[in-house]
């Protein structure tokens, strides 16, 4: 019989991890702000671990798309409101 949508979208996905007793947060209702802040800073410290960083190639390419299509697009905007700017002039002063 085929899986409803509901099974399917609750199905796990590959490559996840499910949470368990071991994994998922220690309840800290009851600790300090001390503990709340080690605990924070162990976590961040896993997580910061599991980070595929970008090459300095790829960083730099990147940069250079990014500066490049702001570059097209102030371009782009500056036509139109010089455009419709001198639009605008031309209907009022005629």
């Amino acid at each position: 019989m085929a899986k409803s949508f509901k099974d399917r979208l609750f199905e796990r996905l590959p490559g996840t991890r499910t949470a368990t007793e071991e994994t998922r947060p220690r309840q800290q209702a009851e600790a300090g702000l001390l503990q709340k802040i080690s605990g924070f800073w162990r976590e961040f410290k896993t997580e910061m671990k599991k980070v595929t960083w970008p090459g300095r190639k790829e960083t730099v390419s990147s940069t250079a798309v990014v500066i490049v299509t702001v570059l097209v697009i102030v371009l782009f905007l500056g036509l139109v409101d010089y455009a419709l700017g001198r639009i605008v002039y031309t209907v009022l002063n005629y």
